[in-house]
């Protein structure tokens, strides 16, 4: 099961800064011989080149589908920016579902795509993902990316979902255990498509159970706060940062 900020199955009320909680409950897998066209895959790609230029680029390719392919992209570091760009292609294929009290003014935002960053030391290849040590964060975006089509729900700026309700670390060398949407200035985190489409770029940040229980008491604004208190803390992934709200 799923819990997640805004939109959802199960309404579990409001936290104090006044978002919606939501509950999921796993509705059965999708449609393997029914996976939505690869539409946007090379605007995508283009504009990743054009804001993070300079990088040698290798994608990490799905090979079973359900609803959804995703892929995910790895952008090497520069000596510039000595640290990599991951993100998904694909999420954006299908649009989300949006409550409908925000349809009509917020329709902009049905169509998304993931990112992160991870640092240079990170290992990158098929071998070393084998070990769910380094292969968490992928898993990660490709879960969250299906998640929206998955459940008939959306993700967007500001939404925090845990790693089941158990607040299970990702991986056995981590406390991590859940996420926060945010994204980077305007130029990185919007595409134009031409079909006249919107794809929000959405940059996702691991945080600890304390750190999203924080966010649900104090908002995001006073989060952001505390993570900047800590060198590094959510630009990039670091498996054992520090907890700022523990």
């Amino acid at each position: 099961m799923f819990k997640k900020i805004f939109g959802g199955k199960k309404d579990k009320g409001k936290s104090k800064d006044g978002t919606n909680i939501y509950t999921y409950e796993n509705t059965g897998s999708g449609n393997l011989s029914n996976v939505a066209e690869m539409m946007y895959i090379e605007e995508i790609t283009a504009h990743f080149d054009k804001v993070f230029p300079g990088r040698v680029s290798n994608v990490f390719h799905e090979i079973i589908s359900d609803i959804v392919h995703i892929d995910v992209h790895f952008m090497e570091p520069t000596d510039e920016e000595p640290f990599r760009v991951i993100y998904t292609t694909g999420m954006s294929d299908l649009p989300m579902t949006l409550p409908s009290e925000l349809e009509k003014e917020w329709g902009h935002l049905k169509r998304a795509e993931l990112m992160m960053f991870l640092p240079e030391s990170w290992p990158i290849d098929s071998e070393v993902f084998e070990d769910e040590r380094y292969y968490w964060p992928i898993r990660l975006l490709k879960q969250l990316a299906r998640f929206p089509h998955m459940y008939n729900t959306w993700l967007g700026y500001g939404h925090t979902i845990p790693n089941s309700e158990e607040y299970i670390p990702y991986a056995e060398n981590t406390e991590l255990n859940g996420v926060i949407l945010s994204s980077l200035k305007e130029e990185i985190s919007s595409i134009n498509t031409k079909d006249g489409n919107l794809i929000n770029i959405y940059s996702i940040i691991p945080l600890y159970k304390e750190e999203m229980d924080y966010k649900l008491e104090n908002g995001m604004d006073a989060l952001f706060e505390k993570l900047s208190e800590v060198e590094g803390s959510g630009h990039w992934i670091d498996s054992s940062r520090k907890n700022v709200c523990k």
